[in-house]
């Protein structure tokens, strides 16, 4: 079975969608289909600013948050559909909402 990501772009709503394989981070997936999402930690995860939200998928497309992940956005995953991209590991095919890198989205990031 191919996994299917499909990446819906807030900046010009296009969707892209790129095949992955599991256990890939969001990030990755996401780099080799062109598509960019704000990272300023480099994955450490700290800084939260490459929050996505699953669209489609949310209740298997990745594996289970672990400790830093649930510190920064909270453990609300499942009213929020909210992930770190950069954290976020493939399991299934998902729709992943990435808000455009040049907004502050006040819905989707911590402070």
């Amino acid at each position: 079975m191919s996994i299917k990501i499909c990446f819906q772009l807030e900046a010009d709503g296009a969707n892209i969608e790129v095949n992955a394989d599991p256990g890939e981070l969001l990030t990755q997936v996401a780099s080799r289909a062109g598509v960019t999402i704000q990272q300023t930690c480099g994955g450490s995860p700290s800084c939260a600013d490459c929050t996505i939200k699953v669209l489609e998928g949310a209740d298997n497309a990745f594996e289970d948050m672990e400790f830093d992940e649930k510190a920064l956005l909270g453990n609300v995953y499942f009213i929020t559909k909210e992930r770190l991209a950069c954290q976020a590991k493939v399991k299934s095919s998902s729709k992943i909402f990435v808000p455009d890198p040049k907004k502050i989205h006040k819905s989707l990031k911590r402070k």
